[in-house]
């Protein structure tokens, strides 16, 4: 039975350089690393999975989570896709720990990441914001060795080990193909972005619009803001409609479709003026099954929190880099039948 000590004799090596490599503690050359996991593989070597996570349970190994959504109802299944990664990781011998900031306070949300990286964590799972101040931090912790895993919104590519989110671009020509089927031809089509500098948001505007020319090249794009807040939807929308009462559908891109509902309701154009948009929350929802939207894309928040735990926590446990730089979290078209 291969054991610490055959492994070492095979490899050469004395046992604590075995039980270093085994337990990815301390440093090992390059050239001693690759005799170890050879003869580990020759030997077939399989570590004790349970004991392997008592010895990460006493060396504090932790990661964090900054949890930043702009809806309750999101963030509140982030959360629990979090609790869920939360019971894996603790699985693993492994803690996590969470801090909680809006996406458009970058100084709170600078301050919740600080708080977290005072823990010395192994590995942090946080949902990006542009920002320079964040990307300086990110750099440091590269450096350091933690690995990152961006959820929901993405960072810079150099910055993180993974991405966990839908492709965003394939979801705005989801939309663009639902509201195409759904609305008349000829009329104008009405975007409602979160900000220009939301990347996510980006990606899904462009997705949409090249998906929208090819389906109907005549019809025209009107793009307005809505900074992810209901109220501030609802006006944006509210004057769209009335600017150009040839807009015959609406896609919201991001945070915002609840006011952008209210406001077609408010103007009594319920039905006639086509919706699609994003997340399966309560007050969308609502508006799903009362006909004023009729398709939401479901971006699986859940999975988002829970594989950002998971991912971090294999690659930790098992002393190796993130198993994937992107994870696919994918969509699912809700309509009233399926909420």
């Amino acid at each position: 039975m291969a054991n610490i000590e055959t492994i070492a004799k095979l490899a050469g090596v004395s046992r604590g350089t075995v039980d270093r490599v085994i337990h990815n503690r301390g440093r090992v050359k390059p050239e001693t690393l690759e005799q170890v996991n050879a003869a580990m593989e020759r030997l077939n070597y399989q570590p004790s999975t349970l004991g392997r996570a008592f010895y990460m349970s006493r060396q504090n190994n932790r990661i964090g989570v900054l949890i930043s959504l702009r809806e309750p109802d999101f963030q509140q299944q982030v959360e629990d896709g979090v609790e869920d990664g939360r019971a894996y990781a603790l699985q693993h011998g492994m803690g996590v720990l969470t801090e909680y900031a809006s996406p458009d306070d970058e100084e709170a949300y600078l301050a919740a990441l600080d708080r977290l990286l005072k823990e010395k964590l192994r590995g942090l799972a946080l949902r990006g914001i542009q920002s320079e101040a964040l990307s300086a931090r990110l750099r440091v912790l590269r450096e350091e060795g933690v690995l990152v895993a961006a959820y929901n919104e993405d960072i810079q590519p150099e910055l993180r080990d993974c991405y966990v989110g839908e492709n965003a671009r394939q979801g705005g020509a989801c939309g663009a193909f639902l509201l195409h089927q759904s609305c008349p031809p000829g009329g104008r089509i009405l975007v409602v972005g979160v900000d220009p500098h939301h990347y996510s948001n980006i990606e899904r505007i462009q997705g949409f619009t090249e998906c929208l020319r090819r389906l109907s090249a005549g019809s025209p794009v009107q793009v307005v803001y809505g900074q992810g807040n209901h109220a501030a939807a609802c006006q944006a929308v509210r004057e769209s409609l009335e600017a150009f009462p040839d807009i015959t559908g609406v896609f919201v891109s991001g945070a915002g479709l609840s006011g952008a509902a209210q406001a077609v309701d408010d103007l009594g154009l319920s039905g006639k003026v086509k919706m699609v948009g994003y997340d399966a929350t309560e007050p969308n929802i609502d508006y799903l099954k009362k006909g004023t939207v009729q398709f939401l894309l479901d971006q699986a928040p859940h999975a988002q929190g829970c594989r950002s735990v998971q991912l971090l926590t294999d690659a930790i446990f098992q002393g190796r880099g993130l198993e994937t730089d992107y994870c696919d979290t994918g969509i699912q078209i809700r309509t009233p039948y399926n909420c």
